[in-house]
Order: structure tokens, then sequence, then C-alpha cells
């Protein structure tokens, strides 16, 4: 009939024109980054997985502007230049885990401290070093646990080195649906999701959603800045304050589950024959005043020697150097100068063991939690 056969040409030329708009909205949406220009948040960073303990991991191959610096993932979906699979003979890896102070939030991957540490470890030890940054933005103690078992140790580390931020103890975020990172557990994306595959469908969720709040009248936030004559924000400086109250009386089952992924790294690393040192990186406001409130790292340490765990608090490298120049971006996230002070104490506590065997000396017994100037 000649109306059916109308109505399936219209249909053929309407699939032909949905398929070429959509193929042309995806290759322009990759080309011009639109969701991350419009939003300043790392979304094509991330990948959803469908590990319960792994809420995510970084896009291999992805380069863009995040908040102002550049990222380049590697084709093992790391930060960093490209590196072989597995060390080359005779090349020690170390395997930098961590969150965004290990990521480098806010600086060039050079200005990270795994970065710095192999710079510094082959300047003192010429030629046999390389560090693997592992970082992402938002992980927990969890999320460094279950990343090293499921990835990490495939990459043939000799020693691995966790960078403990004070937050870890918390939640490790999701990918939402708009393939963005959320607290809201009831909204992360599995991997099958097509937001997790397609840059034009999350371009139209994000136009959508821009489009409802504009109908709503939704207000945009105002921009906060620090009073006068302090480099932190107030809500930073609240925040952080709820995380060392929270380190002196713990009160749910994060604690729980920050000690038991302590412990299985350890357990872990011994059970692969690995070094591991975890790294306690100070927040600002515990640098340049008279009686900073050290519960956090007390508390950790003691979990540190409890556990049979070698920690680096990084707090005296950071005290010694308070006031000579600012060492944070915010009350989190060590600058480039803050980054290098993590590097040397990092290299030199990984050379201290090996030297006193080179020269014949045997190291002193020492707790795994003590405490030394710079260490």
């Amino acid at each position: 009939m000649p109306w059916v056969r109308r109505a399936a040409g219209m249909l053929a030329r309407l699939s032909v024109a949905l398929a070429i708009f959509f193929v042309a909205g995806e290759v322009l949406s990759r080309a011009v980054d639109l969701v991350d220009r419009l939003n300043h948040f790392p979304r094509r960073l991330f990948m959803a997985t469908d590990d319960a303990r792994l809420p995510y991991v970084m896009r291999p191959g992805i380069e863009t502007e995040v908040r102002g610096f550049h990222v380049r993932l590697n084709a093992l979906g790391l930060r960093g230049p490209d590196v072989a699979r597995v060390p080359a003979p005779g090349v020690h890896r170390v395997l930098a885990l961590g969150d965004s102070v290990t990521f480098g939030e806010g600086l060039s991957v050079d200005e990270a401290y795994p970065a710095l540490l192999e710079a510094e470890l082959n300047r003192l030890d010429p030629g046999r070093w390389e560090v693997v940054n592992a970082g992402v933005e938002g992980y927990n103690t969890a999320a460094e646990l279950a990343y090293l078992e499921r990835s990490g140790l495939a990459l043939g580390p000799e020693t691995v080195v966790v960078g403990f931020n004070l937050n870890d103890f918390d939640y490790a975020p999701v990918l939402g649906q708009l393939g963005v990172l959320t607290n809201d557990q009831s909204q992360r994306m599995p991997s099958r999701s097509l937001a997790n595959h397609s840059e034009f469908h999350l371009v139209l969720r994000w136009l959508v959603r821009a489009a409802r709040a504009r109908l709503a009248g939704a207000p945009a936030a105002p921009a906060a800045a620090p009073p006068p004559n302090d480099a932190f924000l107030p809500l930073d400086r609240y925040v952080s304050a709820l995380r060392k109250a929270y380190y002196r009386q713990p009160t749910d089952e994060r604690w729980g589950a920050l000690e038991a992924s302590l412990r299985g790294l350890g357990a872990l690393a011994r059970a692969r024959g690995l070094r591991l040192v975890i790294a306690i990186v100070p927040d600002g406001d515990q640098i340049g005043v008279e009686h900073p409130d050290l519960t956090p790292q007390e508390k950790l340490l003691a979990i540190c020697a409890r556990e049979r765990l070698e920690c680096v608090d990084l707090h005296p490298a950071f005290a010694a150097q308070a006031g000579a120049a600012p060492l944070f971006l915010d009350i989190m996230h060590p600058n480039a100068a803050g980054q290098r002070l993590i590097a040397r104490a990092l290299a030199e506590r990984l050379l201290a063991d090996r030297r006193s065997a080179a020269s014949g000396v045997i190291a002193a017994s020492r707790s795994p939690g003590s405490r030394r100037p710079g260490a």
C-alpha cells in the first residue's frame, strides 16, 4: 500500500537522521569536552566498576584540563608518562597509592610527590628507580586496598607507598548517573550504563538538568573567599575540625573499616614480599601553630605499631618548614613545595635501610610507628 511505503520511507530517513545526529553529537562532545568545560569537574577521568569495594577507576588515554591544571592519563589509566606493565630488570618500581594528594590536585604531574620521589631516589641512587603514580581523586584506604589487589600487584612493584590523607577514614564517593563523583551511594552508576561509555548521552543529561534548574530558578552558589590573613576557608577549617573530632571519638563503622583496610594492606604486602610504607600527610591547620591537634597522627601511629606497619609521620617535616613559604593549596592539599617535602622524606626513608646494608651497618631496631625529625 502506498501509505505504508511512504511511512516506511519516512521511518528509514528518520532513523538515518537520528543516527547521524547521535554520531555527530558523540564526535563533537568528545572533541570539545563540553560537559567538563561547563562543569569544571574531572568527569571524563572516571569509569564505573561493578566491584563493590572499588567505586570507580580512571579512564585510560584521557588528556584534559581539570580546574585549571593539565591531566593526562596513560594507557594503564594512571596519571603520568606511559610505563611498561612490569618494570625492567634491575629497576626498583615503587607504586604510589593514594587520593587527590598523591594524584596531584591542582598541580602538574611533575609537581606531585610520585614524580618528585622518583627524581629524588634516582639522584641519591642513580638510574635504578621508577615511581608509578596510582593516586585517584576521592579514594579512601579501602579503595586503595581494592585497587592494589585488582590492578596494582600486576604492575610488579617492589615497594608500595600509600599517601594517607587525614580524611581517608571517610566513605569514598561513587560515580553517579551524571558521570561525576557523588557521596550519594544510591546514585552509583553500573559499568553497563550508557553514561559510562557515551559522552553525548552525558551532554544531553546535563542539558536536561540545567534546563530543570533554570526553570526552578535555582540560584548560583556565591564564590567563597578566605577571610583576611587566613590561608584557609572557614568551611575548610570547620570540616578539618570535624575530622579531628572523629579521630578523638570514632562514632560509626568507618573506623573499623579503616583499621581493617590498613591491616589488609599489611597482610597483602607481607604475603607478596613487598615493602609497604604509609605516609601520613598533615592538614594545613596543624602547621605553624603552637599546639596543633595531632590526635589523628597519634591514633594512626598506634594502629601502625599494633599492625606492624611501617608508617612515616610527615608532620615534623612540614612543621620544620612552617613560615618559610606556603605549603598548602588548601587545608588538605599540599602545594608544590609541600609535595617536595613529602618526596624528600619518603626518599630518605626508602633509602635508609639500603644504605645501612650497603655500608655493613646493622640498622637499629625501631618501632614502625616511631617519629623522628623529617620522617
